[in-house]
């Protein structure tokens, strides 16, 4: 499962197994789409930006390559 804690309101943010974000905060929790958009809680305000990094699609690696194949850029001597 991917959790993580908002880095300014100290909320959990957590994707559900049906895909929806969990968000905890002192006041509750609260249920979320990948959207930012409410469907149920006490919680009924989240980070849209933070729901959609962690519900939305994922990024997977298809170059074939590890993480050190990747070329440096802009690096320094």
């Amino acid at each position: 499962m991917r959790i993580r804690r908002h880095p300014l309101s100290g909320a959990v943010y957590e994707v559900t197994e049906d895909g929806l974000i969990r968000v905890v905060d002192d006041n509750g929790s609260g249920l979320f789409r990948a959207d930012g958009t409410w469907v149920s809680g006490e919680v009924t305000v989240a980070d849209p930006q933070l729901c959609g990094w962690l519900a939305g699609p994922q990024v997977t690696r298809s170059f074939g390559g590890s993480q050190k194949d990747l070329p440096v850029t802009g690096a320094r001597s």
